[in-house]
C-alpha cells in the first residue's frame, strides 16, 4: 500500500442506523476492548452491522479542563427493538461540508491525516470544529486505508 493522504472540501459523511458506545478519556476501558464489546453486544441482539467501523472523537470542556469524548459507532442493517446502557442509537448522523482526509499507510501514521488537514484548513483560511469522524475503511498487513472528516464551520 502507497503512504499518501489527499485531501478534499465540501465532503459529507452520511451515517444510517447508528449503534454506538461512547467513551470519556477518564474511562478506564480502552478502544479496542470497547470495540471487542460491542461486536458482542451486536451479536448477542442478532443484529447485523454494515460498512466500516466509525470512531467520532471530540474535545469538551468540564470544570475549566478539556475532556476527550470518542464514540465507537458501526451502522446496522436494522433498527434495534431496544438498545441498553452503555450503548446508544441514532437513526441518522449527517456531517456536512466537511474537509476530508484519506490516509493510506501505516496504521501508526494515521495522525498525520490530522495534521496534513489542520495545515490545509490553515492555508486555506478554513476554520475546523473539533471533533473529527474517522471511517476505518479497511486494513491489511501493508496498513490501512481510512477517511477523516471534520467538519468546517461556514
Amino acid at each position: 500500500m502507497n503512504n499518501d493522504i489527499e485531501i478534499a472540501e465540501n465532503k459529507t459523511l452520511k451515517l444510517n442506523r447508528v449503534l454506538f458506545r461512547e467513551l470519556r478519556q477518564h474511562d478506564n476501558e480502552d478502544i479496542q476492548k470497547s470495540l471487542y464489546m460491542l461486536d458482542s453486544y451486536i451479536k448477542s441482539k442478532k443484529l447485523e452491522p454494515y460498512g466500516p467501523t466509525v470512531v467520532h472523537s471530540r474535545t469538551v470542556f468540564e470544570n475549566m479542563r478539556p475532556i476527550s469524548i470518542t464514540r465507537i459507532m458501526v451502522q446496522l442493517r436494522e433498527i434495534p427493538e431496544s438498545v441498553g446502557s452503555p450503548y446508544s442509537f441514532e437513526e441518522l448522523i449527517r456531517v456536512e461540508n466537511c474537509i476530508l482526509a484519506r490516509y493510506r499507510g501505516d496504521a501508526p501514521h494515521l495522525q498525520l491525516a490530522y495534521g496534513k488537514m489542520q495545515v490545509y484548513a490553515f492555508e486555506h483560511g478554513i476554520s475546523l470544529k473539533d471533533e473529527t469522524y474517522t471511517v476505518l475503511i479497511e486494513e491489511t498487513p501493508s496498513g490501512i486505508l481510512a477517511d477523516v472528516f471534520a467538519e468546517t464551520m461556514k
